[in-house]
């Protein structure tokens, strides 16, 4: 069982803790402790903790606080995938609290483990080593920093064109990213309801920086970006680059990465990261590379096998 008394009530009682869920008056002090943990490793603000409250497709019962004498201490939420429970955590002193309460709902469910990531070389990898889990996969972030000049352009391969997104593309767009990401084993498939709480509800999206190559009637392939990333104002985000495997080796990826490079540059932006598995198997990595882009932080997924 888990060390806290579960009462609402108690929250402020002198010396007892509540594991309660969030709410949005939350977001400051949940923010502040990513902040104090993580600096700039995991650089999250009030707004996107807000946000979480509000998705749809985030059950209230899987963000929590931990709340000791009035005070936030600790934050958690898990995410259920397949067989897998994804914790995301932030609770200096107060850890155990929160693995306990994933683990025992992965072994509730009959789940097969329990997957964490931290920031490589943070002060959090012995607690997690301590209780069973194993370094499993890392993932990089990337960053390039663009001059005064974009990177220069790349033609597309012959047959396609670009355009912005537009709402009539939902389904097919959906589905092409389902179809590319479906061997990475850090994608969770987009339902209906997953791709518009995750993506068009997305903060600071704007269509115009997703960018479809269609073949005709067919999409290609695509590329969503963002003007900022929660928490940092002034970089741009591509969130997801994908080639579907009829036209892959063509170009495509690097001409739709250039195209949102310069749109990006255009709005003021010298600077532009991503995220990318590090075992990737697609060449993104040599890809990401060949613009500049390098790498600047390393995420450690750790796993207890249950």
């Amino acid at each position: 069982m888990t060390d806290v008394d579960m009462r609402a009530d108690d929250a402020h009682k002198p010396g007892s803790a509540v594991l309660r869920e969030l709410r949005e008056e939350d977001a400051e002090e949940v923010a502040s402790l990513f902040r104090l943990v993580f600096g700039d490793e995991r650089p999250i603000d009030a707004l996107q903790v807000a946000s979480w409250v509000r998705n749809e497709e985030l059950k209230p019962e899987w963000l929590r606080v931990l709340e000791l004498g009035g005070d936030i201490v600790g934050y958690g939420d898990i995410w259920i995938n397949g067989d897998e429970v994804a914790l995301d955590v932030v609770a200096p002193g107060h850890w155990a609290t929160f693995f306990d309460w994933a683990e025992e709902r992965a072994r509730a469910q009959r789940l097969r483990r329990v997957r964490v990531l931290l920031p490589a070389g943070h002060e959090t990898e012995p607690v997690v080593e301590q209780r069973g889990y194993r370094l499993w996969r890392s993932n990089y972030t990337m960053q390039v920093a663009l001059q005064d000049t974009p990177p220069e352009p790349r033609p597309l391969p012959a047959g396609l064109e670009v355009r912005p997104y537009r709402p009539s593309d939902e389904d097919p767009l959906r589905a092409a990213l389902n179809e590319c990401f479906a061997n990475d084993p850090f994608f969770h498939e987009a339902s209906q309801g997953n791709f518009r709480e995750f993506y068009l509800r997305a903060r600071a999206f704007d269509p115009s920086l997703w960018l479809l190559a269609a073949d005709g009637q067919e999409l290609a392939g695509f590329l969503l970006a963002f003007p900022e990333r929660a928490g940092e104002h002034e970089l741009g985000w591509i969130e997801s680059l994908g080639v579907r495997p009829p036209w892959r080796r063509r170009g495509l990826g690097e001409a739709l990465l250039r195209a949102a490079l310069g749109e990006l540059h255009a709005r003021g932006l010298r600077r532009v990261g991503l995220g990318v598995d590090a075992e990737n198997e697609t060449g993104a990595l040599r890809l990401y590379e060949r613009v500049g882009m390098r790498v600047v932080r390393q995420g450690n997924n750790w796993t207890l096998d249950l």
